[in-house]
């Protein structure tokens, strides 16, 4: 029986559901942030892709055995675009959560993070998470005040063995390539949260 109320537990449902179906994903949001950062209470499952969109998504779901709905596809949110599926269940689960499927609009940085994703275990199954640089310029691209504390977070935590150079050279690229969205002060904000976390 799957639990949809257990947040790990659906992550590794919606990563295995989509893995079955031959679609790449990594782990982000407050799981990636508590293997990175420190805990903070999540309930729903953020996966990072590349050209998944939310039909997609649904049907490998619903061959999971899942009853879904899918509340939007593909909306731009900052430097991302994120689509949403809501699990309602099915004969093999109960509860109710959400899916996100976050891809950053630069398809070239968007592969290159799934690239990098490191593989690793979770209650005893495998999955792959984005790695922590990558982390932080997704939470860069993103658009809540919330995300920058996330990536500080982040930043602080591992300033030791973070490689922020990587960071940043991507963070400047994807400013050329996502000119609307103000990736370099995000950035900037980031830095100073982090530094301000060790004042």
């Amino acid at each position: 029986m799957f639990d949809l109320t257990d947040p790990t537990a659906t992550v590794l449902l919606v990563a295995r559901a989509l893995r079955d179906r031959g679609l790449d994903s990594a782990v982000y949001g407050g799981l990636a942030l508590a293997a990175y950062g420190e805990p903070r209470e999540t309930k729903d499952a953020d996966l990072a892709v590349v050209g998944v969109g939310a039909g997609q998504a649904a049907d490998a779901l619903r061959e999971a055995g899942l009853d879904v709905i899918v509340a939007f596809d593909q909306v731009v949110f900052g430097g991302n675009v994120v689509s949403r599926v809501t699990l309602i269940g099915g004969e093999d689960a109960h509860g109710l959560n959400t899916a996100d499927f976050v891809e950053p609009r630069s398809i070239r940085y968007a592969r290159a993070a799934l690239a990098r994703a490191m593989d690793g275990s979770l209650r005893g199954q495998s999955i792959r998470v984005l790695s922590p640089e990558d982390f932080v310029t997704f939470k860069v691209l993103s658009t809540r005040a919330r995300d920058l504390e996330d990536a500080a977070c982040v930043v602080h935590a591992l300033h030791s063995i973070l490689d922020l150079s990587a960071v940043d050279a991507e963070v400047r690229l994807l400013a050329s390539e996502i000119p609307d969205h103000d990736v370099l002060g995000r950035l900037a904000r980031v830095t100073t949260l982090a530094a301000n976390r060790g004042a």
